[in-house]
């Protein structure tokens, strides 16, 4: 077992990457070399790879065009060798790729686009749970209000966004015509903070849905996260909307929350 163990590794280290040496045990023929041998193994689980990338990055593949979505993902394969058993999980690090790694770190829709795919990729493999609706939250006594802690359910996902991206991915998936990448919420001399725009995503029925958020929902989902309880996020917007708007405003986040299905408890 020791001997096919070390075979084993030897190829694996061969395809992933290490052409140093070819494993001793694989020999020369009259027709082909052990490295051809070999390298017809390697180009595949590259190609692989690619095809991976590809279907966990449709939009990103369409933005890039064929050429350059090849050069980026051989890079990303050579920069990044698959350690982990499941092959779902390859393209994990894509997006901190392309926001490092010239040139491709100078198109940064690029790295934008693969956080909003991986978020969405992510939410299809997150577990199911139960799921509070409008009519849980009318059930609460209006003395238990304060105390409720809302919790939110495991297919959810927050990302912060400067592009368009979740504008053009709707269109490339929509074989629809693709707008221009552009940065939202950039007039006048904002600067990149006040260009971020924060995005709820979230399953329901099956599909991955989005909506932006404002800074304030953000903040409360926050707290949501950290099991603040409903008065706790009353009394901190206060301090952010005032305090006739707080109540009022903290009421119609729950109920939003409920309708989207997005909490799994309070």
């Amino acid at each position: 077992m020791t001997a096919l163990r070390e075979l084993q590794r030897g190829f694996q280290s061969w395809v992933l990457g290490d052409a140093s040496a070819p494993p001793v045990t694989v020999a020369d023929t009259d027709a082909v070399s052990a490295r051809e041998r070999l390298k017809v193994y390697a180009d595949a689980i590259r190609l692989r790879f690619l095809e991976v990338l590809g279907q966990d990055y449709p939009g990103l593949h369409t933005l890039a065009g064929d050429e350059e979505f090849r050069r980026l993902g051989l890079a990303y394969i050579e920069a990044h060798p698959s350690h982990h058993p499941s092959i779902r999980w390859f393209g994990a690090h894509l997006s901190a790729f392309l926001r490092s790694t010239a040139p491709w770190r100078e198109q940064p829709v690029f790295a934008e686009m693969a956080v909003f795919e991986w978020a969405k990729g992510e939410l299809l493999d997150a577990p199911d749970s139960p799921v509070v609706g409008v009519e849980d939250i009318a059930a609460i006594p209006p003395d238990r209000w304060a105390g409720i802690q809302p919790r939110l359910k495991p297919a959810v996902r927050r990302v912060t966004l400067e592009w368009n991206v979740p504008v053009v991915w709707k269109a490339i998936d929509g074989d629809e015509t693709v707008p221009a990448p552009s940065r939202t919420n950039c007039a006048g001399s904002a600067s990149r903070t006040e260009c971020a725009v924060e995005w709820l995503l979230w399953r329901q029925d099956l599909l991955v849905r989005w909506r932006s958020i404002d800074p304030d929902e953000a903040w409360a989902l926050r707290r949501c996260d950290t099991s603040e309880d409903f008065g706790a996020i009353c009394a901190g917007l206060c301090e952010r909307v005032g305090e006739e708007a707080a109540a009022l405003r903290a009421a119609t986040f729950l109920k939003q929350w409920a309708a989207d299905g997005v909490l799994e408890a309070v």
